[in-house]
């Protein structure tokens, strides 16, 4: 059978998504599937197709005009979607759906409380989303009143799969793509001949999500020294994708010195307990992530990527945010969820991980 799906948003919207890929995969050992993905997580989503777990890839992102649009989905009515699933819910993937005309649309629809009237809102509306889909799952993302403290969003994604196929309840568990071990040994090699050892080592990883909480370059400073107080301890700082002022002021603070030309590694010539990898692309942030035994990060991909990995991980949130970002939680035992204004004494965590 062929089966569409629909993720073209981030890299961790994707990783919590692939419990239902295997799902196809265990029902269907013959599924052809194709995934449309974006700019944010086309990455991760070619390690899938390189690995087999997916067959077609599109990025909807590279479609920019009305024209473009309409060869799309010509070249997508051509192939006769069984079943397809739209996992990040709006009109244009919608639009998409329908006039692919599968007997079989099934849909992710969050909900959000209106500020004017205090009722729910349905991204599709109930009437419109009984007559056109399959089956749904509707999820109160936006504006949780308590703490689930079952279900996480990959069980969603999960459920609308076990809906769609009739399947009994599954584990949720995220596909780890075979590749995994080949980035690990790559950047294993790289940390032998600095002499890193995994026990030792915390990645903390300062992407575009730290600036946009406004949270100063002392505030980090501070962090990362108070880690790195522990003499036993080897810090490893990476960036995200796009270059930020933070970024720039830390990098300057530290006085960096290139150590590895090809793998853009630098040591600070200010603590040389620290070193800063630059431009890494996912796959080899997958690699560095797999050789440390600690990640402090602010909710992102390299969240749902330490559940792949089952590295431990203090997984920094937004202030108030807490009972909207538990359902984002790792998939395993071993991490700490914490709001940034609680963020303090570092050395604890590694203590408790490490």
């Amino acid at each position: 059978m062929n089966y569409l799906i629909l993720r073209n948003d981030g890299i961790g919207d994707l990783i919590v998504s692939t419990c239902g890929i295997n799902q196809l995969r265990e029902i269907d050992n013959k599924a052809h599937i194709t995934l449309i993905c974006s700019n944010r997580n086309k990455e991760y989503a070619k390690i899938l197709k390189k690995d087999g777990y997916i067959d077609l890839l599109y990025n909807l992102d590279d479609i920019n005009n009305f024209s473009e649009t309409l060869k799309f989905i010509s070249i997508l009515r051509k192939i006769y979607f069984e079943h397809i699933f739209i996992l990040k819910s709006d009109w244009k993937n919608l639009t998409i759906s329908l006039f692919c005309k599968s007997k079989n649309v099934h849909a992710i629809n969050p909900t959000k409380i209106s500020k004017l009237s205090n009722k729910i809102i349905y991204k599709y509306p109930l009437f419109l989303s009984n007559k056109i889909f399959k089956s749904t799952e509707i999820i109160n993302s936006i504006n949780i009143q308590g703490f689930d403290t079952k279900t996480k969003m990959g069980s969603h994604y999960r459920e609308l799969f076990n809906k769609a196929l009739n399947m009994k309840k599954t584990k949720l568990e995220y596909i780890k793509p075979n590749s995994v071990n080949k980035f690990e040994r790559q950047i294993k090699k790289i940390f032998t001949l600095l002499k890193i050892k995994k026990q030792n080592t915390v990645l903390f990883h300062i992407d575009e999500k730290w600036s946009d909480i406004n949270v100063s370059k002392n505030f980090i400073i501070n962090l990362l020294e108070e880690i790195t107080a522990n003499r036993k301890i080897n810090l490893i700082i990476t960036n995200g994708k796009y270059k930020t002022g933070l970024n720039s002021e830390i990098w300057n603070f530290y006085n960096l010195k290139k150590i590895n030309n090809k793998n853009y590694i630098y040591k600070s010539q200010k603590n040389k307990k620290i070193y800063f990898i630059k431009k890494n692309n996912i796959s080899e942030l997958i690699g560095i992530a797999s050789n440390v035994g600690l990640i402090f990060h602010i909710h992102g991909s390299l969240t749902h990527i330490s559940s792949i990995l089952q590295v431990p991980i203090v997984d920094v949130i937004r202030n108030h945010s807490s009972k909207y970002f538990y359902k984002w939680r790792p998939n395993f035992n071993e991490y700490t969820q914490i709001e940034i204004r609680n963020l303090k004494n570092p050395q604890k965590y590694i203590k408790k991980y490490l």
